[in-house]
């Protein structure tokens, strides 16, 4: 498994298309237009998670000094059941200078989000207690509740502020009309 940075068009954009759309709410994703205009930030990355020469997921993460945040991640439904997503985050996890992984999860009140936040768990991650909101894609929409997970645990409600606004401002409002 490796992570192919796109920057530009490519044919596994096709794929990723379809992934990004169907595997997130409208309301908790960019317009895919928006997202492949933000290519240029240095930033941004839009990895196709390639597995044999093939494309089997995608990631949208942010890097920033030491922290990384990873803002979408989804694993071809066909592809599912073969690991590939534990494999995917040890890639991640691999990336130089990220002390911390920072990432949202819906809040647990179902047996599918609740069985996301255990697979994050089992590969590391924290379920963070402080109370956090997905900010919206555009303004004037609600934000969306949800937890923050992350790789170490923070600790420090004002660490968790601190992040959480830097993904409010680098990632969200940054991008406003």
């Amino acid at each position: 498994m490796h992570l192919f940075r796109i920057s530009q068009p490519h044919p596994y954009v096709a794929a990723i298309r379809v992934w990004y759309d169907e595997s997130f709410p409208a309301n908790e994703r960019r317009h895919f237009d928006d997202l492949l205009n933000l290519l240029p930030c240095p930033d941004m990355h839009l990895c196709a998670l390639v597995a044999h020469n093939q494309p089997v997921g995608f990631m949208v993460y942010w890097q920033w000094d030491d922290v990384l945040f990873i803002e979408h991640f989804a694993i071809d439904p066909e592809q599912q059941g073969r690991q590939l997503g534990q494999q995917a985050l040890d890639e991640v996890k691999r990336i130089k200078n990220s002390s911390l992984i920072l990432l949202e999860v819906e809040l647990p009140t179902d047996d599918i989000s609740q069985r996301r936040i255990r697979f994050y768990e089992r590969l590391g991650f924290s379920l963070n207690t402080y109370t956090y909101a997905q900010p919206p894609y555009q303004r004037g929409n609600p934000a969306i509740p949800m937890k923050l997970m992350s790789m170490p645990a923070i600790a420090q409600q004002q660490d968790f502020d601190t992040f959480s606004q830097m993904i409010k401002e680098r990632v969200y409002e940054r991008f406003y009309h």
